[in-house]
């Protein structure tokens, strides 16, 4: 099965999680489990969905809006088909509702397409993955980290190749090593993921900070003159905020 077709596939999948036994997706999400790029997609096409949902629960026809349906009926000299109640202009004046819903509706705002896939990656991995990490440069950028105050760290405080080689957690990220640091604040857990602007983004991630907020997480991400950077935690857009 091709990427494409996973994710039309995929697309048709109930943001509930609804259809986690349907054998027609099993192929789909497994190769939304194995490919990272791929996960990061479905985790953000279901925030997406959740959200459509949701807004489209909460639609409720304008007053007034079935009684100006039949008045324009009335004024076009529209006449009634045999066998049609009045009924039918009920049903239209629901349909105009939930269409003037939709349309009032605003996609989620999402930065370009590197941004939102780094965001994506880093709020899949930090809900389903395993963390950890050892080595004494990891250590060292914890204690760091979880210092209250502190900013995150920039390029002259990164080395990216000794904090990969003394152990800490290296993802595979479109083919590229990402390194992942937790860390904790204010009562909160935050999973700091860096990767080289050489990597698979490329130039694609635009200075920011971006901040983008999903069902069951939110990521901040940004980038300087050699990293790319995510971090994402459940606490929310303005517990990152504080962070940067």
């Amino acid at each position: 099965m091709r990427t494409e077709e996973a994710k039309f596939i995929l697309s048709a999948y109930r943001p509930s999680g609804g259809d986690a036994g349907n054998t027609a997706f099993a192929e789909a999400l497994q190769m939304a489990g194995d490919d990272p790029m791929m996960g990061a997609w479905f985790t953000l096409s279901r925030a997406h969905d959740a959200a459509v949902a949701a807004k489209l629960s909460q639609v409720q026809p304008p007053a007034g809006l079935r009684d100006a349906i039949i008045a324009g009926v009335r004024v076009s000299g529209a006449t009634r088909s045999p066998g049609l109640g009045w009924g039918w202009i009920g049903g239209l004046a629901a349909a105009a509702a939930v269409a003037i819903g939709i349309l009032s509706m605003r996609a989620p705002a999402h930065p370009e397409t590197g941004t939102t896939e780094l965001a994506g990656f880093a709020i899949n991995d930090m809900l389903n993955e395993r963390h950890g990490g050892h080595g004494d440069p990891a250590a060292a950028l914890i204690t760091q980290l979880q210092a209250p105050g502190t900013r995150m760290p920039g390029a002259d405080q990164i080395d990216f190749e000794k904090l990969r080689e003394t152990g800490c957690r290296t993802l595979n990220f479109a083919g590229h090593d990402l390194l992942e640091v937790c860390f904790a604040r204010d009562g909160a857990m935050y999973h700091l993921y860096i990767t080289r602007r050489d990597g698979p983004l490329g130039d694609s991630v635009a200075g920011g900070p971006s901040f983008i907020s999903e069902t069951g997480g939110a990521a901040a991400v940004w980038s300087d003159a050699r990293f790319d950077y995510a971090v994402a935690t459940t606490a929310g857009v303005s517990a990152l905020r504080r962070l940067l």
